[in-house]
């Protein structure tokens, strides 16, 4: 499969292209990583972080037709039109920016770990905010210490959120609907 980053196209397979990724790059300090990346190798990275941010649900509709044959539709969730965030309405033009730059960031993550969301390849992903120990004799309870909780995450989401949680802070309101997040509560003992 080529590479394609056509705006809307009917064959498009990720979002930006290597130019905008580094463009991304250019002024953070992953730039140096991912500067040492081929040509090839950002491209592959960015297909995969595509077809992984698919999977999720945004704000705002499809375009269509695509920008290459008005037969077809576009072939991937964006560019939309009908959605807003922070004050910035998504149009059939462009891809707004926090999306562009979870594009990017997911890549050179999945470039670093190619492993990261595929299903059955077990990471290592800490505990954190469940239920530790119970014991229902005596009802004893023991959870996970609140300090470990750092996820806004649960279990049902998305596995590529679940794994970089920081695409929600990074997406916030172009990504629509509840992916799971729950809130902790503290239980004391009177």
């Amino acid at each position: 499969m080529s590479f394609d980053a056509t705006l809307g196209g009917s064959e498009a397979n990720s979002y930006i292209s290597v130019a905008e990724a580094d463009a991304v790059y250019a002024d953070s300090l992953n730039n140096a990583s991912w500067t040492v990346l081929t040509t090839e190798q950002k491209q592959q990275a960015l297909m995969a972080s595509t077809t992984a941010l698919e999977g999720l649900n945004y704000t705002g509709v499809r375009c269509t037709p695509s920008t290459d044959d008005a037969t077809k539709p576009q072939a991937l969730q964006w560019p939309r039109s009908n959605g807003e965030c922070k004050g910035i309405t998504c149009t059939c033009a462009a891809i707004p920016l926090p999306v562009q730059q979870a594009c990017a960031f997911l890549a050179l993550n999945l470039f670093n770990d190619p492993n990261a969301i595929i299903p059955g390849v077990p990471t290592p992903m800490p505990q954190r905010g469940a239920v530790q120990k119970q014991k229902l004799g005596d009802l004893e309870q023991s959870f996970f210490a609140p300090s470990d909780v750092g996820t806004k995450i649960g279990v049902s989401a998305p596995i590529v959120l679940q794994k970089f949680p920081y695409l929600v802070d990074l997406m916030a309101c172009w990504l629509s609907g509840n992916y799971g997040q729950s809130a902790i509560i503290e239980r004391v003992r009177a």
